[in-house]
């Protein structure tokens, strides 16, 4: 295959939509789309989302007179990495466990095909083509309806020993603290995500005798705090403390270049971020403080898609690699 006639399908499979692209060799996205995933329905439903999404993808290749190098998938859940298969259960699709990914694509088409967790592959998004660009060490953390994350240590994703590793959201801050979806205690994203958010600020509404608004999300709580509004500015002030400490655990641990924040709440602007800092900087050791840097993640809602395409890149690189010893 010449490799400048070389393309790249991506995928980015959601509870809700399956989000897909086709890359030039370099990862340049030349088209996007997205549809629904029918993350609800069964396994055959999704998969027949996937296989649409890839037909379309490869005849725009056809039409540009490329070949297709491979196809990058990410999904949530635990992926067995070199099989390209889920290991357990997801719970935003719940007949999606066990999915052999690999396998099911390859009944269909021809293509090399790698699959990982979703916050790995956007993780690895940030590094390739986003704000973590020229960086090793890497730490990138989605802020949102839940709070994932993906560790990059020497240019490489840290997917653990059983392929479930770096599960940021779900470290404990409180050994006895508010139960988690996970079945944990303590966790971080029981104590720092979006609902968490909400339901702390309705709490401190409730508790003075305050009418909470009908609608109740993250853009009010920081809106009202703009405006001077004391619960809000505690809620803000307390989840930048709980970021501050797990991210200060993280320094500890994995000693990274570079913090990658992304998701809807940490769109909240400079301020959040620099409090966020200031609450890692009270509680990290020195040594792995220096040239430590905390940014926001660039490419938003196309870090999925872009991350799975330069898994498949990194995938056939690889190959070639072997191939040449």
């Amino acid at each position: 295959m010449d490799s400048g006639n070389q393309a790249y399908i991506g995928l980015d499979l959601g509870g809700t939509f399956l989000k897909y692209a086709l890359a030039d060799e370099q990862g340049g996205i030349l088209i996007k789309s997205k549809r629904p995933s029918q993350g609800d329905q069964k396994k055959e439903a999704i998969f027949s989302n996937i296989f649409f999404a890839i037909n379309e993808m490869a005849q725009a290749a056809q039409a540009r007179r490329l070949e297709i190098a491979a196809i990058g998938l990410g999904s949530p859940g635990a992926i067995e990495f070199n099989q390209c298969r889920l290991l357990g259960n997801t719970p935003n699709l719940p007949d999606w466990g066990d999915a052999e990914i690999r396998k099911e694509i390859n009944k269909h088409y021809p293509f090399p095909v790698w699959a990982d967790n979703d916050a790995n592959v956007a993780a690895l998004a940030e590094v390739r083509q986003g704000a973590a660009r020229g960086y090793k060490y890497v730490i990138a953390i989605t802020l949102g309806t839940g709070i994932g994350g993906g560790v990059i240590i020497n240019d490489e994703i840290f997917r653990g020993s059983h392929f479930s590793g770096a599960e940021l959201g779900h470290m404990s801050i409180d050994y006895n603290g508010l139960p988690c979806g996970c079945g944990g205690i303590g966790c971080l994203e029981a104590y720092a995500s979006a609902p968490a958010m909400v339901r702390n600020y309705v709490g401190k509404l409730q508790k003075n005798k305050t009418v909470v608004p009908a609608i109740v999300n993250t853009e009010l709580i920081f809106a009202n705090a703009q405006k001077g509004e004391l619960a809000a500015m505690q809620v803000i002030d307390e989840t930048c403390e709980y970021l501050g400490a797990a991210l200060a655990s993280y320094t500890n641990i994995f000693n990274p270049e570079i913090f990658v924040i992304g998701g809807g709440v940490a769109d909240a602007g400079d301020e959040f971020m620099t409090r966020i800092w200031n609450a890692l900087v009270k509680r990290a050791m020195d040594a792995p403080l220096r040239n430590l840097k905390l940014v926001r993640a660039q490419l938003g809602n196309d870090a999925g898609v872009v991350g799975a395409i330069c898994l498949a890149m990194d995938a056939v690189r690889a190959a070639k690699k072997r191939d040449h010893k």
